[in-house]
């Protein structure tokens, strides 16, 4: 049965690792190996931030105290002009990247914005437009390394709308093969105007954000009509460089090649085969110094402070919309993130995951799934538990290590393989449990009691039905005179009598942990030892065969009240090698005890009557069971064995039999030793010293007064009975 449940266990198992495999090469349509890998990977970036601290990188924020102190969004551009201008004049900054869009003229906001005031407020009158303060951006912005921001839409929305504004020139590729890059449906640009005196432009939108809406990598590059442009993180890095040309590290492998880096002038990025950087998380919202645009403006800074720094002019304002959810923060401003970004290009802190890593993943699945489906079978739920615990330890400390290799290898996979694997293989020892427990019980309930089945089901010993040789002890019990007793009753009768007797006796056998082997009639046969292993059989046994005889006398004391003849009932063990195990035919089969020892056991039995005793035990017995007082009764050979052997009577436990009873077991077997010696006169007289109401002292008599009649011509002590 074993070997049968395992093969299905196995296959369960090999089940499970197919559909983890499917579901990691995302040949199944569930998601929840994804999301589980980006909950892994975002704990991973929580416990092992970057760290460092750059006063070279900074945010020039658009903040609430900003917006309270200079107006609301949009300001106007001469305001804009006049920070610029400032940032760089009075305080000696190096770059300036804006993360806002300038997509419309000023006079064009500002007339939409005062049609907006008279619809809702008619009483006010025409007012004046400013002046248009795109040109005086525009010069600023001519006079100033400053990388404009702008951004690219690819929703089905989006496909039906024009373009606006202009785009900065693309990206001087050394190569550019036919790479899955992200191709948006249009663009929202800046003025011509400024697009054109600025020294560069990268987009900030993210068409890569994942689908629980965390921010965890962006694409460097975007492809709009066969042109390729740059992030406006790496358009700053191409400013700082003075625009060095870009190379593609691609690896060429089975199928399409693969996009591995970004080489940006000796500065190594690591991007996915869609050109997608993870995003080095340096640390949690505010890492990175902000300065208030206000203070920038009101001269609250000291001049120079700003000097030789990279910033990023945007909005930590909320009612500005520029907050991402992030693996560091639910809500970080988006300036941050591309400082991130800029940061990890300068300091060369990029986490990759190159596309060897999915052939990694496949092999480690598949590995490990061969080794818990070959090995997780064989084993009981201590060790699988202890097994599965190591193998989680591996696989946590092997990702980690890679991890600070620069190395993101995926995690969720292995870890949910590791758990289902371990769930099923609990629940299949479980099932397999219960199963046996229903096989034990359903072969042998029948023979021996529910609590030793109970005991067989837990032991790890192997108790199946196949023959084997083995030492046990064996009970024949047989009811004497029951033919002329039967024939009194009616045949209903007899089988209530039968019932009302056999009941007891199977409980007192059951419960010394005997096993009932058959019924014959009135007789029963049960043997100790099989099917589960008792090192004590025979002191069970002979527990059993006190039980039994209790049992008798309590349904004798019932027959009596009923007005019929008491029962009288021998019983004989015998310990030794036995052959136990299912036998029979292909018809019917029992769980049965063979052999030479278990036919002495029958024949001791069959002695009680001779000797007039209730129990007979051999030597064997007496070998076995220390603890009881028995007495000899007789050195004979019985049929079918020609070595001869002491038979017993059992007369209780020590502890239990009294002195004087003791006293009288040391005479009496004086008087045993004198027979045995040979010496007639002093055995006849020691046995007619002891009490006359004994069977046995009384068969002895009998015997000494034939043996004085004829003396026997050799005396070995050795009595012979003939009979069965």
């Amino acid at each position: 049965m074993d070997r049968r449940w395992r093969h299905w266990q196995r296959l369960g198992g090999a089940a499970l690792v197919a559909l983890v495999v499917a579901a990691a090469l995302e040949l199944l349509p569930w998601k929840l190996l994804e999301r589980l890998e980006w909950q892994v990977y975002d704990q991973r970036v929580r416990l092992d931030q970057i760290g460092t601290q750059d006063p070279a990188l900074k945010i020039i924020d658009i903040d609430e105290r900003s917006l309270q102190a200079l107006g609301q969004w949009p300001w106007p551009r001469t305001l804009l002009a006049e920070l610029i201008e400032t940032l760089f004049e009075e305080h000696d900054a190096a770059l300036l990247g804006v993360d806002v869009v300038f997509a419309e003229p000023e006079t064009a906001l500002w007339q939409r914005h005062w049609e907006q005031l008279r619809e809702q407020y008619p009483v006010l009158e025409e007012a004046s437009l400013p002046d248009d303060g795109d040109q005086r951006l525009a010069e600023v912005l001519a006079g100033y390394p400053v990388v404009l921001g702008y951004y690219f839409q690819s929703d089905t929305s989006a496909q039906a709308l024009s373009s606006s504004g202009a785009l900065p020139e693309p990206l001087d590729l050394a190569e550019a093969p036919p790479l899955p890059l992200p191709e948006p449906g249009r663009f929202t640009g800046n003025l011509e105007v400024l697009q054109q005196a600025a020294m560069g432009g990268g987009f900030f939108d993210n068409p890569r954000v994942d689908a629980d809406g965390v921010y965890r990598r962006m694409p460097m590059l975007q492809r709009w009509q066969d042109e390729v442009y740059p992030a406006l993180p790496l358009a700053m890095l191409l400013t700082l460089l003075g625009q060095p040309q870009v190379s593609l590290v691609v690896a060429e492998g089975a199928g399409q090649p693969q996009l591995e880096a970004l080489d940006v002038g000796g500065f190594e990025i690591p991007v996915d085969g869609r050109g997608a950087a993870l995003v080095p998380w340096y640390g949690p919202r505010g890492h990175f110094d902000y300065v208030s645009a206000v203070d920038v403006l009101e001269g609250e800074m000291a001049p120079g402070e700003l000097a030789g720094t990279t910033l990023i002019l945007g909005a930590s304002a909320p009612g500005l919309m520029d907050l991402r959810a992030t693996p560091v923060g639910a809500v970080f401003p988006g300036p941050e993130i591309h400082l991130n970004l800029l940061a990890g290009m300068l300091h060369q802190s990029f986490m990759a995951d190159p596309p060897w890593v999915a052939g990694a993943e496949l092999v480690a699945l598949v590995g490990l799934g061969a080794l818990m489906v070959v090995l997780y079978p064989l084993l009981g739920a201590p060790w699988l538990m202890a097994l599965s615990v190591v193998l989680v330890a591996l696989s946590l400390g092997g990702n980690w290590w890679a991890w600070q290799q620069g190395l993101v290898l995926p995690l969720a996979g292995l870890l949910v393989l590791l758990v289902v694997q371990l769930l099923w293989h609990l629940s299949a020892n479980l099932l397999r449990s219960h199963w046996q427990k229903q096989w034990v019980a359903a072969r042998f309930g029948q023979y021996v009691p529910p609590a030793l089945v109970e005991d067989m089901v837990d032991s790890d010993e192997d108790f199946g039905l196949a023959g084997e040789e083995r030492e046990l002890t064996v009970l024949f019990s047989d009811i004497r005179d029951f033919t002329a007793f039967a024939e009194s009753l009616t045949p209903r009768e007899l089988t209530e009598v039968m019932n009302r007797l056999l009941t007891p006796l199977t409980a007192a056998i059951h419960l010394h942990g005997g096993t009932i082997d058959k019924y014959m009639g009135d007789a029963v046969m049960a043997f100790w030892g099989a099917p589960l292993r008792d090192p004590d059989h025979a002191e069970h046994a002979l527990h059993g065969a006190w039980a039994m005889r209790e049992a008798l006398e309590a349904v004798n004391r019932e027959l009596h009240a009923e007005g019929k003849p008491p029962l009288s009932m021998g019983l004989g063990l015998n310990s030794g090698e036995m052959s136990v195990g299912n036998m029979g035919s292909r018809f019917r089969m029992a769980y049965t005890v063979m052999g030479d020892n278990v036919n002495l056991g029958s024949r001791l039995e069959a002695l009680t009557k001779t000797y007039g005793v209730a129990v007979i035990v051999s030597e064997s017995v007496v070998a076995r069971a220390p603890a009881w007082i028995f007495r000899r009764l007789d050195r004979v050979r019985v049929k079918g064995r020609k070595a001869p052997l002491w038979i017993y009577e059992p007369l209780g436990l020590a502890a239990v039999v009294s002195g004087p009873r003791q006293q009288w077991v040391g005479a009496y077997e004086a008087a045993v030793e004198c027979y045995q010696q040979g010496d007639f006169s002093d055995a006849e007289a020691a046995f007619r010293a002891l009490p006359d109401d004994d069977p046995v002292t009384q068969l002895y008599l009998a015997r000494l007064a034939e043996l004085r009649r004829q003396p026997p011509s050799e005396w070995d002590g050795v009595w012979r009975h003939l009979d069965k």
